[in-house]
């Protein structure tokens, strides 16, 4: 869907959250890879390739020059929650850290995200609007929506002992268990953040076919997606914006638990890949210098 991801390079911040081995050989094809993954939405007329094109090659330039550098003060910012004994404080740090750091992104692409939407044909919206619909039906499945609340907790488990296994290497039997016990103990926001993500698009969809159907003024468009990107992290209303802190806070909670079970050797094998991947990031800023 053409949201705030809409051009590349955002992409990179999930991988700092969910891991990913591949940073130096994605940045180099987020262009070709973004202009697919748009084309999948909105089946793009050649007019709108070459403006997309052109658009995510200025994004690309402008990212690779100016913001690189910056992750990798990130990495070390987390290199330094594995290996110390961090707070919840701490790892709600990082993720607003993270989150910062996508909005700026969002902010830079802001005024080319509107020209595209000013392109829009309402087939390419409704075309849109499916593509979503058909991705929200895998999501579904993938979290474990319908399988009720045992269901649901089972998902989450698997997916948090991927991503520790991922960073902190083979966890025991007993951090296993530890980690389930967590799961089981702590509220559940699988339903929450589902419904978060469809608050999400059906702004997004409102705000793209009112800029179709009322042929709105570039500056208004912008000003629309702003406050699009103003609210895309949590919700308006107060009470589920407390709720959306509070589920936060147990992510947190449980992150700052597997740290303190994990062996020195753990830690080790999480600094270790953080470490790398802040080389690759150091890397590709000295690329963007000589280039």
């Amino acid at each position: 869907m053409v949201r705030l991801r809409l051009l590349p390079i955002i992409a990179l911040l999930a991988m700092l959250l969910h891991g990913c081995s591949a940073i130096r050989l994605g940045y180099g094809q987020a262009d070709s890879l973004s202009r697919f993954w748009i084309d999948q939405y909105i089946d793009m007329s050649s007019e709108q390739d070459a403006l997309v094109r052109d658009r995510l090659a200025r994004f690309h330039a402008w990212h690779r020059k100016t913001q690189l550098d910056d992750y990798v003060a990130l990495t070390r910012q987390a290199q330094k929650l594995v290996t110390d004994k961090p707070t919840v404080a701490d790892a709600l740090t990082l993720g607003d850290d993270i989150i910062r750091r996508g909005r700026t992104l969002a902010e830079q692409a802001t005024p080319d995200i509107a020209d595209l939407l000013l392109t829009l044909k309402p087939e390419q919206i409704e075309r849109m609007a499916r593509r979503m619909a058909d991705k929200n039906t895998d999501h579904a499945k993938e979290i474990g929506l319908a399988d009720g609340a045992s269901g649901q907790r089972k998902a989450r488990y698997k997916r948090l002992l991927e991503r520790a296994e991922y960073w902190l290497g083979d966890l025991s039997d007993e951090q296993k268990e530890n980690l389930r016990l967590k799961v089981e103990g702590q509220p559940q926001g699988i339903q929450f953040w589902y419904d978060e993500r469809l608050r999400r698009q059906r702004d997004w969809l409102a705000l793209v076919r009112q800029v179709q159907r009322d042929h709105l003024a570039r500056e208004r468009v912008v000003s629309l997606l702003r406050g699009y990107a103003a609210r895309y992290d949590l919700p308006e209303d107060p009470m589920r914006r407390t709720q959306a802190l509070a589920l936060r806070r147990v992510t947190a909670e449980i992150t700052v638990a597997l740290i303190a079970n994990a062996t020195a050797e753990q830690r080790g094998h999480a600094k270790h890949k953080l470490g790398d991947l802040g080389k690759d990031f150091s890397e590709l800023a000295r690329e963007a210098l000589t280039n």
